[in-house]
């Protein structure tokens, strides 16, 4: 699993869709909406979905953000993710995470935490904290 199985996936998604003509896309579109619109009313009339096999949120392009971080930064980053959270979330039932969800957790951590934060990166800099 890599951080952007994701985005791999709704690009070869994309990809994949034959091209449509104007007019066919129009009654395309009309008909995916139907459906989305079916699909979501028979989803709220069934039972809610098992969290602990869905997503925490759909995928969305709009929400795509990059992240910089030092390499070494990030292989403790992917070892942290693939040999303690994963094992944590099997233990708890969740076999199917996405990478989408990995980093929301991530950027909903450093938000709760905002003085650790302060202090890591002073620490990065070698300044000491007032």
């Amino acid at each position: 699993m890599t951080a952007f199985d994701d985005l791999e996936d709704a690009i070869n998604e994309e990809a994949e869709k034959p091209p449509t003509s104007s007019s066919s896309s129009d009654s395309q579109d009309s008909l995916e909406s139907d459906e989305s619109q079916e699909s979501h009313e028979s989803q709220t009339s069934k039972e809610p979905k098992d969290p602990r096999k869905a997503p925490a949120f759909e995928f969305s392009p709009d929400l795509r953000r990059s992240i910089y971080a030092r390499e070494e930064s990030w292989q403790r980053f992917e070892d942290a993710r693939d040999l303690e959270m994963t094992r944590e979330l099997r233990n708890a039932g969740v076999r199917n995470h996405e990478s989408r969800e990995v980093h929301d957790a991530m950027v909903r951590l450093a938000a709760e935490n905002p003085e650790e934060m302060t202090r890591l990166i002073l620490d990065a800099r070698g300044v000491d904290g007032a």
